[in-house]
């Protein structure tokens, strides 16, 4: 009788055991399952975090894309590899004096040396400026050229309004203007003393009624001896507006290449 008592409580003690084995089996397959959820979860994580790289990715290149349009000079900006600008000088609209002998003529409104700039312009792109002084020059031809000799005579520095664009962007610039007593417009003079050109090239064109460049090319050399001036472009004002004078500009311009 002992004996069989003896062997029941050995039979409920195995037993005893052979549950919590299986209780702990029961927590190991918990904790398995708790790795996997983790695991799961960091999957989930790597997921999201590689779809924001994809969209941080996408604003990236678009950065790029936007930095390289700013580089190759791509759109209206004026920032391409040659920048180029076109900057003139005219009397308001008013008729372009040549010494006291002659007036280079206006049409519709339009002066000779601002129709040669936008012929310039059209080819060459870029942008283009006027030089406008801040004290208006009179309308009066007679009185104009009073003022231009008086300037002359003087050594006078007229000032000119902002031309609203950076020299230092760009690297070429057709620089016109009228030929006033044989020589520069003394505007042009503080045109000149005004910004500095160094390592530019400067492309002048003029209207004349008779005196060509007036060696205003060779002053422009000695005005900016950091700059490279190439030989410009003289037009009779009397011409300037015949249908042979788009042609001539083209021609010139074609030849400075």
């Amino acid at each position: 009788m002992k004996v069989k008592r003896i062997t029941a409580i050995i039979l409920t003690i195995a037993m005893l055991t052979s549950l919590a084995a299986c209780s702990g089996a029961g927590n190991d397959s918990s904790t398995s399952g708790g790795t996997s959820s983790a695991i799961q979860n960091s999957t989930n994580d790597k997921s999201s975090t590689d779809e924001n790289s994809e969209s941080v990715s996408e604003a990236d290149e678009g950065s790029a894309d936007e930095k390289s349009a700013e580089t190759s000079g791509q759109g209206d900006s004026p920032s391409s590899e040659n920048k180029t600008l076109v900057v003139y000088f005219s009397a308001s609209n008013t008729k372009d004096v040549d010494a006291v002998t002659g007036a280079t003529p206006v049409q519709g409104r339009v002066g000779t040396v601002e129709h040669i700039a936008e012929i310039i312009h059209n080819q060459v792109g870029g942008d283009i400026a006027k030089i406008v002084p801040s004290k208006d020059y009179s309308l009066d031809y007679n009185t104009c050229a009073d003022e231009a000799k008086a300037e002359t005579d003087s050594d006078a520095r007229p000032q000119f309004e902002p031309i609203g664009v950076n020299i230092e962007d760009y690297d070429t610039i057709y620089v016109g203007y009228p030929m006033w007593w044989y020589t520069l417009p003394m505007i042009m003079y503080t045109f000149f003393d005004t910004y500095d050109f160094s390592g530019k090239t400067i492309i002048p064109f003029n209207t004349h009624a008779g005196s060509g460049d007036g060696g205003t090319y060779q002053t422009i050399r000695e005005f900016e001896p950091g700059a490279t001036v190439k030989d410009g472009l003289a037009i009779s004002g009397s011409s300037a507006f015949d249908n042979s004078t788009e042609e001539a500009v083209k021609s010139w311009i074609a030849g400075l290449e």
